[in-house]
């Protein structure tokens, strides 16, 4: 099977501000085991004219993923916790209904994954035994913090046109 790394498509010509503060520096990375200290939803304020593009995943200031896609990744990820994102747009009264995905790193890395001597990884190899029936998670020991997708969920996704999200296929043995 081949995995690849689901990014937010950081190009896509103009996208949705947040109002309240700036996303240029670090994302915030939230596992299943935070659940209980998060909000079951939670409102982020927009600037603009209501008009920009809503991309169907955003990795800032959380991973978040369009409310239209979590039904598909509850079938692929039934493990996944979701909390509710709701991006409003009070200018122009409307609201973006998104879900905040919380998912838990796994150990999946490869013996043939190249380490710098600092043991950051310098090329990242994916194990498929370890990954088992997996289609969404996060890498256990890689610095990148980008979840990986299988390409039975990428197909998935794609069939739904989904808007503003990259894949960058990742090493398998």
């Amino acid at each position: 099977m081949r995995y690849f790394f689901i990014t937010q498509d950081v190009d896509l010509p103009g996208t949705i501000q947040y109002r309240d503060f700036d996303i240029t520096g670090g994302r915030q990375l939230f596992l299943k085991s935070d659940s209980g200290r998060l909000h079951d939803a939670t409102p982020l304020y927009l600037t603009g004219t209501g008009k920009e593009a809503r991309p169907d995943f955003l990795q800032r200031p959380v991973l978040m993923f369009s409310q239209r896609l979590k039904e598909i990744l509850y079938a692929y990820e039934p493990e996944l916790i979701f909390k509710e994102v709701v991006l409003i747009h009070k200018e122009s009264s409307l609201q973006y209904y998104y879900v905040h995905t919380l998912m838990e790193p796994l150990d999946v890395l490869s013996d043939k994954t190249e380490y710098y001597p600092n043991r950051t990884v310098k090329k990242l190899v994916l194990d498929q035994k370890k990954i088992g029936r997996h289609h969404l998670f996060l890498p256990e020991g890689s610095q990148r913090k980008d979840p990986v997708v299988s390409l039975a969920l990428a197909e998935s996704l794609l069939r739904r046109r989904v808007t503003g999200i990259c894949f960058e296929e990742v090493e398998t043995e």
